[in-house]
């Protein structure tokens, strides 16, 4: 663990801990804020993790401690409680952070916790009901819902009743039958005469999602609209629930991890259970893709070992045209699946993202193709025409990589495939295996 801290109390914190000064650490976390707290646990091995995590005081402190570590850690902490005390602070968390926490524990301690918690587990069963990654699931199942016909002093003092509820940004206005037909923001709300009708001043048709749409496709919404909290609603358009800017954050971090690690060929699982074995089994299946790829270039080089053999020169130059393919090809598949992944770029604007990327690629390629060439002149060995095939391999490398590398994600998410999953591995493999076949076929032909 480096010294870099956020805080004085960061710092003097870990020194204890490294001491093993567990009743001077125990007081110092009483004065310490729970985002500090929780930015040591993140940073401490399992077994101190959780011996600082225990000195926290206070159901409360260690619900909002709980729901700030890193998810890789807010299960293995749980976990290691019995269902009472499991329980306790489950209760003192929002329902949806708690759902996501019980979400990544073994469905038998799961029910044992939510059994624990009694009726408090209501709000959060609601909320494991509905599909992973989606609205439903995300969303915090308390919003300041009024009825259309109160009047802008009736609301206020309705407001003024209410107990905390998550969202407190907007106040959303509903029908007789609970459907969603306005919004107003506080500020809004309170700068209205006191006898104006929530009807006569409320924004009607107010943006929304539903319970199934994508946690994606929530965090683009809020983005688009510069929102910091967007309704939930069910089916028939009854207000059911809120996700909130906070959230959409963690969405965005998350599903960003997600993508990296993908194009790593990798898995978020490898992360948080950093096995010996289990990591090697998660990235064998990607290597092995990679090693048969290898494997058919290997192949490809003996069917033209004619070309090599009369100009033996070729081989000096493949390193370079070989890397700067399949660079190319992972730039181009990054811009893609970001673009995708943020709803920059939309799979129906196939022809101007094809358009930008190829464009872009043969630029890139000209120019590198006339660097080498050059270089070949004036290296001086081999025939008069290897400047002229070693500029056309790289050329060819270049742009063949730019098109595999745009539209082989284009063509997993037309799929319903994770675009992410054709960066990497995948897109380096292919082209290496076509940078191969173009180079030598151009100097089978000019040779």
């Amino acid at each position: 663990m480096g010294d870099r801290t956020g805080n004085p109390l960061q710092a003097s914190l870990l020194r204890l801990v490294r001491r093993g000064a567990w009743g001077h650490a125990g007081r110092l976390l009483d004065k310490s804020h729970p985002a500090d707290v929780a930015a040591v646990l993140d940073r401490l091995t399992p077994g101190d993790r959780k011996s600082v995590f225990n000195l926290i005081r206070g159901g409360d402190t260690c619900a909002e401690v709980l729901s700030l570590v890193e998810p890789s850690g807010q299960a293995e902490l749980l976990r290691g409680l019995e269902s009472e005390a499991a329980a306790h602070i489950l209760e003192q968390m929002s329902a949806d952070d708690a759902a996501v926490l019980l979400r990544a524990l073994p469905r038998e301690q799961a029910d044992a916790f939510l059994l624990a918690m009694g009726e408090h587990a209501a709000d959060v069963e609601t909320l494991l009901d509905y599909p992973e990654d989606t609205a439903g699931a995300i969303m915090a199942p308390e919003a300041i819902a009024l009825p259309v016909d109160l009047s802008v002093k009736e609301a206020i003092e309705r407001l003024h009743q209410m107990e905390h509820v998550e969202a407190s940004f907007y106040v959303y206005v509903v029908d007789d039958q609970g459907q969603l037909v306005g919004v107003l923001s506080l500020r809004h709300l309170i700068m209205q005469p006191p006898f104006t009708q929530l009807r006569d001043c409320m924004v009607t048709e107010p943006i929304r999602v539903t319970t199934e749409t994508d946690q994606e496709e929530v965090a683009r919404v809020v983005a688009r609209y510069d929102l910091l909290a967007v309704p939930v609603v069910n089916q028939v358009n009854q207000l059911v629930g809120v996700v909130t800017v906070d959230d959409v954050i963690d969405v965005l971090s998350e599903e960003a991890t997600e993508d990296i690690l993908k194009m790593a060929g990798t898995t978020v699982e490898e992360v948080t259970s950093p096995g010996v074995m289990r990591g090697a089994w998660i990235r064998f299946p990607w290597l092995a893709a990679s090693f048969v790829g290898g494997l058919g270039a290997v192949f490809l080089l003996d069917r033209f070992q004619w070309v090599l053999r009369d100009t033996v020169q070729l081989a000096f130059f493949m390193p370079i045209i070989l890397g700067m393919g399949g660079n190319v090809g992972s730039q181009c598949a990054m811009v893609v699946v970001r673009g995708l992944a943020t709803g920059r770029l939309e799979i129906s604007t196939v022809g101007r993202i094809l358009g930008h990327e190829l464009g872009t690629g043969l630029v890139l390629a000209f120019a590198f193709a006339v660097g080498l060439a050059s270089c070949a002149v004036l290296l001086g060995y081999g025939p008069a025409r290897l400047p002229v095939v070693v500029g056309l391999g790289i050329f060819g490398s270049m742009l063949t990589a730019a098109s595999v590398g745009t539209i082989t994600p284009l063509v997993f998410n037309r799929m319903g495939a994770d675009p992410a999953v054709a960066s990497g591995p995948f897109v380096t493999t292919s082209t290496d295996v076509l940078g191969i076949v173009s180079f030598f076929l151009i100097a089978g032909a000019l040779l």
